[in-house]
């Protein structure tokens, strides 16, 4: 991801995608698309942000970020927000934050526009009527 784009966002409030996935032991809880914050673009480190609700902070490279995206529909409270696309995700397990690669099939699945297939029509030929039956079916 472009540094200078990112560091555009600084103090933005944004979402992730995929978003963060909370375990309570092994058990998965619900996912709950919180608000993080850009707190810090660093030329060598990367993107620290900062999760408001939980207060978790993730340094994330510069190449674990596919994309920012701006949510202008959110921005009714004076700040910024918007999506962060990434490469990775992001457990969240009590205090402890972990970060692990998405399955390259997964990524490019997830990326990838599904292309509309163009059917051919065929007019529809129109059945021959059999007036014998319709005489049968009054007559009956």
């Amino acid at each position: 991801m472009n540094k200078t784009k990112l560091a555009k966002c600084l103090q933005h409030r944004v979402r992730l995608r995929p978003p963060a996935r909370r375990f309570r032991g092994v058990t998965e809880l619900r996912i709950m698309d919180d608000d993080w914050l850009v707190q810090d673009v660093e030329d060598k480190k990367g993107v620290r942000i900062r999760n408001i609700r939980t207060d978790h902070v993730a340094l994330l490279g510069l190449d674990q970020i596919r994309d920012y995206i701006a949510d202008p529909r959110r921005e009714y409270d004076g700040l910024r927000h918007g999506f962060l696309e990434l490469k990775v995700q992001l457990f969240l397990r009590g205090p402890e934050l972990v970060i692990e690669p998405r399955p390259s099939s997964v990524t490019r699945a997830a990326t990838k526009r599904p292309r509309a297939t163009a059917r051919k029509r065929t007019a529809r030929k129109p059945q021959p009527t059999n007036p014998a039956k319709k005489i049968s079916r009054k007559q009956a």
